[in-house]
């Protein structure tokens, strides 16, 4: 009793500053008084759902079962993840990362969304589009796995959902979307969606096409100003961006008579992506380059063509005494190529060719990964292996004048390989009924050979090794309260990309490379206190965190000067690269919170919340002061609200989110400082909201509502003469954009 009204106050006490910055942050959709009503659901509501609280002996682990979600009338996977409290925050992130693109490898991290116990074997399509694929009729249930479990493919960050499919599916089925989008100032775009899947006696077979049409538009309002504070030029740009996509994946399962599993998928991505940008520069001041009354316009067309495929397995074997054998793997190449060409005219003559670029980058990934689980004395789980994967990415750059004529300067060719290994051991250690011991020691080996193909110099080979531990320690203190203590340590994986030189289309210039960077080296220290509420009415999670980082990667000097290496090199290096800038720091709190409000009279309604509040530190390397990590925001939250009238089958809902101070009002949310220059972004919240309603008996008629708050954003900027140590300033820009509202209008059926 005291557990439970010590976690109502908390509560409490965290809904009244939710109450706070939503009320103000989107007044549209939520008054105060409703606000104060929820806050009053959240802590009455008591009524029991379709569910069921299991723990197993290794975890708490709380079950949706089928019957839970027939008055939702779910048609895919995801529709019936966004029913169940908790899984807001990891379908945000789902919906927004292509994750498998951020890393190289599997490894031990991963998605937090598992089908049988298992991540997906792919790593080019977004899991939130994986999500949408799965029909809701394969499920037999849905697992939410607080803590440390043995036999997961991946290690628990906190939160774990586990998707359990059917053994046989019933019959085939077909899925289709059918709809358009509409972006203020622009045209309908056509979206279509079909996924069939079936069975044939042992094998389950699917195939998708998704295929849509969209845009995006933002406008840009930018001021220059003099050192002295004088406004000398004003800019008005408009971006207008038209992608059309074209994803076609399949899959197929074949479940043997004696207990083996081989799953195997594809996928096709096509997609072309075309920008005309329009930069009207009025100029009010004589500023060396333009006089006082010009008026000129800069147009850059931009072409985008990328190219994916994917092919990916698993398998796995239970072996009667060895135990469980699971193998992996995943081949997929990529391919980009990217064109600018900048045009201008002064004063209303016609247009002239001002420069161009062309940019290629090609990238591919082999990877292949085994463990074998077995369990002893039904209180430990050890889990041996290995992974292997070969990586390449290929770029190259060049830019030419109005003539045609390259710029030397311009001119990179670099081709990077990377030969990992890794191998691991995991142990489980069900202490107790309520406490889970689970420490693992990866071993990671590497060979990263760059290749300059334009200069005759040798292939630049370094090779890395790093023994990675992470012990992680939870406890659940009843069946409500757990309590989590985890410590690793993490080595990131650098980007190729910045090996070799790059064009910035926002100042037209080309920005180096550096191929002697090495990775960031991270000691990772987390406690973490959950609490979930009776009888399934939701659950909020607390976590501090502490995060040592070694071998920190921002902007470094370049000097090209003559030798003898001058002792004041940090004030007059003038051109910037990626590099080490050694120690680093971030820590911070985390909260998750999830809130059913059925006590107020609103059944099947959900809101959740979750907000990051960090700290960071770090050398700036050219001022020589503490300053915050470039681009990690102070603060980061968001709201989201759900509710499904099942009587009318009506659904309706929406999401606030923002990565900067709290309310409207925006703020720092990206620092950077590099050779010559000094950014300060801002950002705005962001809003989308949406209305479902079932159809003609079992279609879903669908609306979407995006960037309703315009998505705003922008930048200080201070450009300095030389180095930015020694003060002096060239110009300032500020800048303020904003996307358009994009809106959206589908239906969805089966057969």
């Amino acid at each position: 009793m005291y557990a439970l009204l010590t976690s109502n106050v908390t509560l409490y006490y965290i809904i009244l500053n939710l109450d706070y910055f939503v009320v103000r942050s989107a007044p549209v959709v939520l008054s105060k008084k409703t606000m104060t009503g929820i806050t009053i659901a959240a802590l009455m509501s008591t009524t029991a759902f379709a569910q069921e609280s299991t723990s197993d002996g290794n975890s708490s682990t709380v079950t949706y079962r089928e019957n839970y979600f027939v008055e939702f009338q779910p048609v895919t996977l995801h529709d019936m993840l966004r029913s169940v409290p908790g899984t807001a925050a990891l379908l945000a992130r789902a919906d927004e990362e292509r994750a498998g693109r951020r890393v190289r490898g599997f490894g031990s991290d991963g998605d937090q969304i598992l089908i049988d116990g298992k991540r997906i074997a792919g790593k080019t399509n977004s899991l939130g589009l994986q999500l949408k694929r799965i029909q809701a009729s394969s499920v037999s249930h849905i697992e939410l796995i607080r803590g440390t479990k043995a036999g997961l493919d991946v290690q628990s960050e906190g939160l774990i959902i586990n998707v359990v499919m059917k053994e046989t599916a019933s019959t085939s089925n077909t899925v289709w979307t059918v709809g358009g989008e509409y972006v203020d100032g622009g045209t309908i775009r056509p979206i279509a969606k079909l996924t069939h899947t079936g069975e044939i006696d042992r094998l389950k077979y699917s195939l998708g096409i998704d295929s849509s049409i969209s845009e995006n538009r933002r406008n840009y309002n930018d001021t220059f100003f003099f050192a002295d504070g004088s406004q000398y030029q004003d800019n008005r740009l408009a971006n207008n961006v038209v992608s059309k996509k074209a994803f076609v994946n399949g899959g197929i399962e074949y479940n043997a008579e004696n207990g083996d599993i081989l799953r195997l998928n594809g996928q096709l991505e096509f997609q072309k992506d075309d920008t005309v940008e329009t930069d009207n520069q009025m100029h009010l001041l004589d500023n060396g380059s333009f006089l006082a009354g010009d008026d000129f316009m800069r147009v850059r067309n931009f072409a985008h063509r990328p190219f994916h495929w994917e092919v990916g397995g698993d398998y796995q074997h239970r072996f009667e005494n060895a135990g469980l054998l699971k193998a992996l793997f995943v081949i997929n190449w990529g391919k980009h190529d990217f064109y600018n060409d900048f045009t201008g005219a002064l004063n209303g003559a016609e247009t002239a060719a001002l420069f161009s670029n062309f940019a290629e980058r090609d990238h591919g990934e082999k990877i292949l990964r085994a463990s074998l689980t077995n369990t002893f004395a039904e209180v430990h789980t050890v889990e041996i292996g290995g992974e292997g994967a070969v990586n390449f990415v290929s770029t190259s750059n060049q830019t030419s004048d109005a003539n045609g004529v390259v710029n030397p300067a311009s001119l990179s060719d670099i081709y990077v390989q990377e030969k990992r290994a890794e191998v691991f051991i995991s142990h489980n250690y069900a202490i107790a009924s309520n406490i889970s011991l689970q420490s693992s020691l990866n071993a990671e080996f590497s060979k990263i050979t760059q290749t300059d193909n334009l200069n005759p110099v040798p292939d630049f080979s370094r090779n890395f090794s790093y023994l990675k531990p992470r012990v992680n320690l939870r406890y659940d203190v009843d069946s409500q309260n757990q309590i989590r203590v985890t410590a690793e340590r993490k080595i990131s994986q650098l980007d190729f990309g910045a090996f070799g030189s790059s064009f910035d289309a926002e100042d037209g210039e080309t920005d180096g490379g550096n191929g002697e960077l090495v990775p960031e080296d991270r000691l990772e220290f987390s406690v973490a206190y959950e609490n979930r509420f009776a009888d399934d009415q939701g659950s909020i999670a607390i976590k501090g965190y502490y995060n040592k980082i070694r071998d920190h990667i921002a902007k470094i000097g370049l000097y090209t000067g003559p030798e003898p290496v001058p002792a004041n090199i940090d004030q007059i290096v003038t051109v910037s690269i990626p590099g080490n800038i050694g120690d680093a720091k971030e820590y911070g709190v985390e909260i998750n919170g999830s809130w059913r409000l059925k006590a107020l009279d609103i059944p099947n309604a959900i809101i959740s919340a979750k907000y990051i509040l960090r700290e960071t530190e770090a050398t700036d390397p050219f001022l020589l002061t503490t300053r915050q990590i470039e681009y990690k925001q102070k603060h980061e939250w968001l709201v989201s609200f759900q509710h499904d009238i099942t009587s009318s089958g009506t659904s309706y809902g929406f999401s606030v989110t923002n990565k900067g101070p709290m309310g409207m009002s925006g703020g720092s949310v990206g620092f950077r400082t590099d050779v010559i220059e000094q950014w300060e972004k801002t950002i705005e919240p962001k809003a989308t909201a949406y209305i479902e309603q079932v159809v003609f008996g079992d279609m879903k008629l669908r609306f979407d509502a995006k960037n309703i708050l315009k998505a705003k954003n922008g930048y200080d900027l201070t450009k300095y003469t030389g180095n930015i140590s020694l003060g002096v300033v060239n110009y300032r820009e500020l800048r303020e954009a904003s996307s358009q509202r994009a809106f959206s209008l589908t239906l969805q059926g089966s057969f």
